[in-house]
């Protein structure tokens, strides 16, 4: 009879032990469930919200004309942005939206691109890019040579290419002088050299225009190119 109740006491000290450990586990789980886990997520939240910046991705378009060219725009970050400031060497450029998170303008002139992300926490980022699929250069004079009274040299133009046609040449006496010949295949032009410099001018195809001065010896002592749109300025005012 002792025996027997000496095993009920002992199972009821067990089971009051394992109640115990439960109950512990229970609100182990209940703290971390209901205390821990939501600081962190709420805390973890807030220094997203807080140090988040704004990002974004620039495209530059290709030129079918060498004038113009598209910029693209394309904010990647998840939160609001709450300004965009873009500027191409300094100049401020206006963007049109063309969707929920990409704007997009138009761009004639090469240059450094910036654009200024604010968001709406005041966090800022900024990136950049280089324009230059633009033709803003005249062409160049290479190789020049005077042989026998002969100027040679050949004329490049790397993008818009050479508008052959407003090839000209002038000196002292006078002042609308026409090549000798044209190659076209290579940029070979010839001119005969009557006096002691000869001036040569010529565009590409979208009106950079160039003006130089070849010496008899060859030497070109005057280089200086006009893009097309600062002659037409210059010629309205």
């Amino acid at each position: 009879m002792n025996q027997y109740n000496n095993q009920i006491r002992a199972n009821r000290r067990k089971t009051r032990s394992g109640n115990r450990n439960d109950a512990g586990k229970n609100g182990f789980l209940s703290v971390l469930l209901f205390y821990v886990l939501p600081f962190i997520i709420v805390n973890g939240l807030i220094f997203f919200l807080v140090t988040s910046k704004p990002k974004g991705e620039i495209t530059i378009g290709e030129s079918s004309d060498y004038i113009s060219t598209t910029m693209e725009l394309k904010i990647k970050s998840l939160l609001p942005v709450k300004s965009i400031e873009v500027t191409l060497d300094g100049a401020p450029i206006e963007m049109t939206k063309t969707g929920l998170k990409t704007y997009s303008t138009v761009l004639k002139n090469n240059g450094v691109l910036e654009v200024k992300l604010i968001c709406f926490n005041k966090m800022k980022t900024v990136i950049g890019d280089q324009v230059d699929v633009l033709d803003d250069t005249p062409p160049v004079i290479k190789d020049s040579v005077v042989e026998n009274g002969i100027l040679s040299f050949r004329l490049e133009d790397s993008q818009s290419g050479v508008d052959y046609s407003s090839i000209t040449g002038s000196d002292e006496d006078n002042q609308n002088i026409a090549p000798l010949s044209i190659d076209r295949s290579t940029g070979r032009v010839t001119f005969e050299l009557k006096k002691d410099n000869l001036s040569i001018t010529a565009k590409d195809n979208i009106g950079n225009e160039l003006h130089a001065t070849i010496t008899p010896q060859g030497e070109n002592i005057e280089d200086e190119g006009t893009p097309d749109g600062q002659a037409e300025d210059q010629t309205e005012s």
